[in-house]
């Protein structure tokens, strides 16, 4: 009887773990995702949980191109928009598990990305335990929101992008992986599953395209707001259709 009571507490443990910390039952705790209303003050959420070191360059701080938080960083040395590249701050947490999450998908990692000290757009990274819960939240979005409005033309990407009246959502999942060497013992590789969700102000996020687009008017150089809070449908090294309309431009 006790050998039989461990193996159903043994396969409810590797259940809960296979989807990606599916625990509905439980009362959640962190960042709501699906209630973001980009009123939210980064500063007072993140508190002591902020992470000063990513987004950070020291040398571009030391030569005055940037300053701690700056987005994007070195606006001053590689500018995206003439003297005014520099756009706001962004403020990323510490790994923390259970930070934030949407529906029963947990994330360890936020970031915040203000601009004229309002937030714009909140960015949550979560470590998947199995593809398939990714695959899950694709079909989770597209019950709430329809199909989305933009995703991969090549085989080589996985995101998906949806609209609403007043945000854009954002999904990108990789693979990647974490080898563990212990002496005596052979190396293990364990496979992981990363996955990033991006909400986006949507007049916000619409006023950055018109100014790539206006600049590129001007310039004929297609300049984007580099970063983590990229809009792949804004960027041609990921929406083929945009590129092939800079390209069809240039050689006319």
């Amino acid at each position: 009887m006790r050998s039989f009571l461990l193996l159903l507490v043994s396969f409810f443990l590797f259940s809960c773990n296979q989807s990606g910390k599916d625990l509905s039952t439980l009362p959640k705790k962190g960042l709501n995702m699906e209630k973001i209303d980009f009123k939210e003050r980064p500063l007072e959420i993140l508190k002591s949980k902020i992470d000063s070191t990513v987004n950070y360059d020291a040398e571009f701080i030391k030569k005055g191109y940037s300053e701690p938080f700056d987005y994007p960083v070195g606006y001053k040395l590689d500018s995206w928009n003439g003297k005014d590249s520099f756009y706001g701050k962004a403020y990323y947490s510490k790994v923390e598990d259970s930070i934030a999450y949407y529906q029963n998908i947990y994330f360890n990692r936020i970031a915040f990305l203000s601009h004229d000290n309002k937030t714009v757009a909140i960015l949550a990274d979560a470590e998947l335990k199995s593809d398939t819960v990714y695959n899950d939240l694709v079909k989770q979005l597209t019950k709430q929101f329809g199909p989305p409005t933009f995703r991969p033309q090549t085989t080589m990407d996985v995101f998906y992008e949806w609209s609403t009246p007043d945000r854009r959502i954002q999904v990108d999942y990789s693979k990647g992986g974490s080898m563990t060497a212990v002496s005596g013992k052979a190396v293990e590789y364990l496979e992981t599953f990363n996955l990033q969700m991006l909400i986006f102000n949507k007049a916000e996020a619409k006023r950055i395209d018109e100014i790539q687009q206006r600049n590129y008017a001007k310039t004929k150089n297609y300049k984007i707001l580099e970063g983590d809070f990229k809009l792949y449908k804004n960027d041609p090294q990921k929406n083929i259709v945009l590129m092939d309309s800079i390209l069809n431009e240039k050689f006319k």
